[in-house]
């Protein structure tokens, strides 16, 4: 691609194409009533889900004239364009602190991340009344404010407090992150988080998240059902798979997947025949271990030749976590909130997926059983609004491919 220095991603891009949103839903035919306000915010598996699919990253292109305004976040950028080139992240991991006792459990593991890979992302609530003199924020978890801004960990200091009344955190520890607000603000762009804040580094979706192995995409076309990427597990569903029918003559390189632990040993297999309710005709078998627990993307020994109309099935087998799942689902967002609420208290938006007979199935009871017939025991806020899980899943497994030689 011949790219000189740090490119400039196009953020707005993600705003507009995230596929949660009012304007862009791909399992929604109406749009703009349920979803995310354009411009509100999101999350890390908002994002992973855009990049998975191979909607973004899109890299701003530095000539004139080319179809991307970066600094019109209220115009609707394309979706596509010829001139467009992409970015593909290869591995997206989570990380969450816990506290166990005078022990932090999961701060080493944060702290070697960042060491070996760069920064990670996470979330805090942005309230200057929180923030010291020093620039030190502490949230207490006692607070009930949420999330509303996402900044970069860059290092830490195990002895980091602030001493201003009010403001100080139980123990000594911060984090170092780095803002996006300009270098006039803070420590010349920079601030300190309290290992002890409510939400950096240990809300469940956005705590720590390490974006790893980011490439040229090479794929030109990704088969999913899952549009909305991770946003359950069937905790008991070991083994899945997903059917899929090919558009053309390509080459299956790869397959994705999300695993929800670490040290999640998996196995693949592509098979080209499920009759009678059991799948034969493989084509690759592969093994191997995910050490962290979120988006992965594994390169086949042998890629796979497919031809127009030919069917093919990709199954994976986990051995803990259970299978990654898109389903409808309420958001927990950064800013965004229904209408006639306010931000920090009321409803998290809803975007709705949609799934069909035949796309994903799981292995139950010595059988193969379709996913579209799962009952879902339905969580409270859902009850309360007359929405139901059932039909709107399917399993977070893809085909990434590039066209054959002709």
């Amino acid at each position: 691609m011949n790219m000189k220095g740090i490119p400039m991603l196009a953020e707005y891009h993600l705003d507009w194409w995230n596929g949660f949103n009012k304007k862009y839903n791909e399992d929604v035919k109406e749009s703009g009533k349920d979803g995310l306000t354009v411009h509100q915010g999101g999350d890390y598996r908002v994002a992973a889900a855009y990049i998975s699919r191979g909607d973004g990253v899109v890299i701003i292109p530095q000539e004139e004239g080319k179809p991307y305004d970066p600094k019109a976040w209220h115009k609707e950028t394309p979706k596509d364009d010829p001139t467009f080139k992409k970015l593909y992240v290869r591995d997206i991991e989570w990380f969450v602190i816990t506290d166990n006792g005078d022990k932090l459990d999961g701060i080493d593991l944060i702290k070697q991340r960042i060491m070996k890979e760069g920064a990670l992302g996470t979330c805090y609530m942005s309230n200057g009344k929180m923030l010291s003199k020093e620039n030190i924020h502490y949230q207490p978890k006692d607070n009930k404010g949420d999330p509303n801004h996402s900044v970069a960990i860059v290092g830490w200091d195990d002895t980091k407090i602030s001493a201003e009344d009010g403001k100080k955190a139980p123990k000594p520890g911060a984090w170092l992150i780095k803002n996006s607000w300009g270098e006039k603000r803070g420590d010349k762009g920079y601030y300190w988080i309290s290992y002890y804040d409510k939400h950096a580094a240990r809300h469940p979706e956005m705590g720590a998240v390490s974006f790893r192995n980011v490439e040229p995409l090479e794929y030109t076309h990704i088969y999913y059902h899952d549009a909305h990427g991770w946003r359950d597990e069937l905790s008991k569903v070991a083994k899945g798979f997903n059917a899929y029918k090919a558009t053309g003559r390509e080459t299956m390189k790869a397959v994705s997947f999300y695993t929800a632990a670490h040290n999640v040993g998996y196995t693949v297999k592509v098979f080209s025949k499920f009759e009678g309710g059991k799948l034969s005709g493989e084509l690759v078998s592969q093994t191997g271990t995910c050490e962290f627990c979120g988006f992965h993307t594994i390169d086949l020994r042998a890629p796979v030749q497919l031809k127009e109309n030919d069917m093919f099935y990709i199954m994976l087998e986990v051995s803990s976590g259970g299978q990654c799942i898109d389903r409808t689902s309420n958001i927990p967002v950064l800013l965004d909130f229904e209408e006639g609420q306010k931000g920090g208290g009321g409803n998290k938006p809803i975007v709705f997926s949609k799934a069909n007979a035949g796309e994903s199935f799981y292995f139950e009871n010595g059988e193969w059983k379709d996913l579209y017939n799962y009952k879902f025991e339905m969580p409270k806020w859902a009850q309360d609004r007359n929405i139901s899980f059932d039909g709107s899943a399917n399993f977070c497994m893809k085909a990434l491919c590039v066209r054959a030689a002709q």
